[in-house]
């Protein structure tokens, strides 16, 4: 009973060696016709290219799924 504590953790996929942003980054990218800003949550890589999850928001957040590194215009300093 106890010892369902003690039971490790799965690791979670790695993040994409070609990526050009890193988890959390503040970026800037063009969303329904107006150019939005938000948070790099999540990475992978499809047929070659790098899909992103973007988060829009911060405390009831809004997430952009399927977004190709391509049509993100920046990263904001």
């Amino acid at each position: 009973m106890f010892f369902n504590i003690f039971k490790k953790k799965p690791k979670k996929d790695a993040w994409p060696e070609q990526a050009k942003y890193k988890p959390r980054d503040f970026v800037r990218f063009r969303h329904r016709g107006d150019l939005r800003f938000g948070f790099i949550h999540e990475a992978r890589v499809e047929d070659g290219n790098v899909i992103y999850t973007l988060q829009m928001g911060g405390e009831c957040p809004t997430f952009v799924y399927n977004y190709k590194e391509e049509n993100i215009v920046g990263k904001v300093n």
